[in-house]
């Protein structure tokens, strides 16, 4: 029960940590095509609420190929197929009802189109995996709350001083310190102004630090990775090393042999002809 999460219970596990290499690899692989095939439906959904729907047959077809394909290499490559299937039979199910060969009529081609959409939370699930990581780190978190009580607080101030809604006021403070500037909402009272001048100095200054601490996480993740491919290196070569330490032994060891046979021999013949 350890690795059973609601993309299990939902079906959209994809393949388990516990297969192959070469399937994990595969699966990470599909994951990518099938995600263009997710914005392709999704562009097709808002298609077709404006009023000018994709009537193309080879668009869903090529789009339930997509999901097909992933289903059918994955099963082939993985060694546990039963736990494949149960782990994803919401993929299973995607690929059944919406094949594209099965006319669905009024309402129903809608929900067949949306259920497709339910593979987005696989990559929710990773997108906030790497959230909370972040989070984690450098006390981030606690810096990501100070700087929402900054907007709320900075949002609230302005709003007084400009006599302005609060919603405006936040999005000043937003604009402000992420140095966007739209320019629609500006300060127009002198208090406004002195107040837009310390939110841009201490403003800017904490959203750089925001900014430094998604850039170190990126940065510190190709450093890992980096450091993790050059431990791997030196332990295969120690390795190497190690086996040519114990293959060159062995070697003196048969050179040192034969040539105390070689002496050995040398010796018996010697004494022969002394003795004749």
């Amino acid at each position: 029960m350890k690795h059973l999460n609601f993309k299990t219970l939902l079906g959209i596990a994809g393949v388990n940590h516990l297969e192959s290499d070469s399937a994990i690899k595969m699966g990470h692989r599909f994951e990518w095509l099938v995600l263009v095939a997710l914005l392709a439906v999704v562009i097709q959904l808002l298609m077709f609420y404006s009023g000018q729907p994709i009537e193309s047959i080879w668009f869903s077809r090529i789009v339930w190929g997509v999901f097909a394909l992933e289903l059918v290499v994955n099963l082939f490559n993985v060694r546990d197929r039963l736990r494949y299937l149960r782990e994803n039979w919401m993929s299973l199910l995607i690929v059944l009802v919406a094949f594209p060969w099965i006319n669905w009529w009024g309402d129903w081609a809608l929900v067949i189109r949306s259920l497709r959409l339910i593979l987005f939370l696989r990559f929710a699930a990773g997108f906030f995996q790497i959230a909370l990581t972040i989070l984690k780190r450098n006390r981030f978190g606690q810096i990501l709350l100070a700087f929402a009580f900054i907007i709320v607080g900075a949002g609230g101030m302005f709003a007084y001083l400009e006599g302005r809604p609060f919603i405006d006021g936040v999005w000043y403070a937003i604009v402000t310190i992420t140095t966007v500037g739209y320019g629609d909402v500006v300060p127009t009272s002198d208090g406004g102004r002195v107040f837009g001048v310390v939110l841009i100095l201490f403003g800017v200054v904490f959203f750089s630090l925001v900014s430094a601490n998604i850039a170190a996480f990126l940065i510190g993740s190709d450093q890992r990775k980096s450091e993790a491919d050059i431990l791997a290196y030196l332990n295969q070569t120690e390795d190497h090393l190690a086996q040519l330490s114990i293959a060159n032994e062995k070697h003196v060891n048969q050179l040192m042999d034969h040539f105390s046979r070689e002496l050995a021999n040398l010796k018996r013949t010697l004494e022969k002809e002394r003795r004749g």
